[in-house]
């Protein structure tokens, strides 16, 4: 009798707190398993958003509105890569639309180079094409990009002029080399893509990449013993050497959006 007196049934408080948790675990999971499957991502673009709340409750949300819709860009691109991408655009476009008249034209020219890298990310070739010539500023690393964005537009001319904007920076380059090997490839112009692969060779002996990609023209031809010869030399410099690897295919597809968040 004393221990049934004793006894404490559940309070209403306590059914109420188990009832709370049950549903915020079961929300926790909904999100998880609910796109986009990067929530380091999205929790970020949710934090720019909070960030952004306090720059206007601080007036200073003139000076920040491009950075805001820029970094909303990166977020959104990172999170959805091909999906959603024209939302991702969409920020650009207001980052560009929104810089104060103050900023220099320097920072108004890299929103075009940041909105071509999320073009490229993306799949647009032809807008990030435009984006990358329009910010007049073309770097070293650049060049493969917009060579191989050209070509797929059909301008092989002008193509080969960034191929050779890398050689006559560096006349080693195996980029370089690269680019115009898959120009003259791409016109079918196979011998000529394997005397350029020829040339780096005879300039830089232990590049296994060079003897792997004049291996594959070399296989397109037919010439399947000059193809074995070549795979073979690559492993020798380079046991672990991917066939299917390509810079040609990277440039193109990159696998990641190399923006800083500012």
């Amino acid at each position: 009798m004393g221990i049934i007196s004793n006894y404490n049934k559940p309070s209403r408080k306590d059914d109420i707190r188990l009832l709370t948790i049950i549903i915020a675990v079961f929300l926790l999971v909904v999100w998880l398993f609910t796109p986009p499957g990067n929530k380091f991502m999205e929790m970020c673009f949710y934090g720019n958003h909070i960030k952004h709340f306090f720059a206007n409750i601080t007036n200073n949300s003139e000076s920040t509105e491009y950075i805001f819709h820029r970094n909303n860009a990166i977020y959104i691109a990172k999170m959805y890569k091909g999906k959603n991408a024209q939302r991702a655009i969409a920020e650009m476009d207001l980052a560009i639309k929104t810089i104060p008249a103050y900023v220099n034209d320097y920072e108004l020219k890299t929103l075009y180079k940041d909105r071509a890298y999320i073009k490229l990310y993306v799949g647009d070739y032809k807008g990030a094409l435009n984006d990358f010539l329009h910010s007049g500023s073309i770097e070293f690393n650049d060049n493969l990009k917009v060579a191989m964005l050209l070509k797929e537009n059909g301008n092989y001319r002008d193509a080969l002029s960034y191929c050779n904007a890398i050689l006559d920076k560096d006349p080693t380059a195996y980029t370089g080399f690269a680019c115009t090997a898959e120009l003259y490839a791409s016109l079918k112009r196979y011998d000529v893509a394997i005397r350029v692969w020829d040339l780096l060779i005879d300039r830089k002996k232990n590049n296994p990449r060079a003897y792997m990609d004049r291996a594959k023209l070399k296989k397109a031809i037919g010439d399947m013993k000059g193809y074995e010869s070549d795979v073979k030399l690559a492993k020798e410099y380079s046991p672990s050497i991917d066939e299917n690897d390509s810079i040609i295919y990277d440039a193109l597809h990159p696998k990641i959006l190399a923006l800083p968040i500012k």
